[in-house]
């Protein structure tokens, strides 16, 4: 039995035949860095009926397209952490002003936070936002 993480999917097919279908998932081998992405091997998956692989197909696109965006987010991160493009505000200028800055981010990271429990926005818009809202500060 082969397991991997959603993360670690790369690609799926589907295959739909006359009398069934089969579907292919193609596994990154995960360093866990989102800039390293290597191949290791295609699952197949073969002999379904064709509703199931359907179903099956849909809801790996909707984690492949979610976590395509949070790599996609991380390997920002990662390649501004490797060119040092890390920007710290250190200037205190004043206490009450970065006091509120803190706040207000911190009361819009929770308003982003409770639209994904209630299911308005998705895991790689709330990974947006929250990019967004500490770039910000």
């Amino acid at each position: 039995m082969n397991d991997f993480r959603w993360q670690d999917l790369g690609d799926t097919k589907l295959k739909v035949g006359i009398f069934g279908a089969d579907i292919f998932f193609k596994k990154y081998a995960s360093t866990d860095l989102a800039m390293n992405k290597f191949s290791s091997y295609i699952l197949s998956l073969t002999g379904f009926r064709k509703d199931q692989t359907q179903s099956i197909y849909r809801l790996a696109q909707v984690h492949d397209q979610s976590w395509r965006e949070k790599r996609r987010i991380r390997e920002l991160e990662e390649l501004m952490a490797k060119s040092g493009g890390l920007n710290i505000n250190s200037s205190q200028t004043g206490a009450n002003s970065t006091g509120n800055s803190s706040d207000d981010s911190l009361d819009r990271l929770q308003k982003a936070k409770e639209m994904l429990e209630k299911k308005l926005i998705n895991d790689s818009e709330f990974e947006s936002i929250k990019a967004k809202i500490i770039s910000s500060l």
